[in-house]
């Protein structure tokens, strides 16, 4: 097992790039839908 992760220790580096990048994806698309949530209430208020 320490033969494994010496020789791939460095495969961490790109793995946590990729699980930020989804992160950050989830977190853009949660923003977009309370935009536009937020946007079709308040047109739906205006009569």
């Amino acid at each position: 097992m320490v033969e494994l992760f010496r020789d791939f220790w460095w495969l961490m580096f790109p793995m946590f790039g990729m699980l930020m990048a989804v992160i950050h994806a989830l977190k853009d698309n949660a923003r977009q839908d309370a935009i536009l949530r937020d946007a079709r209430t308040q047109l739906e208020r205006k009569p």
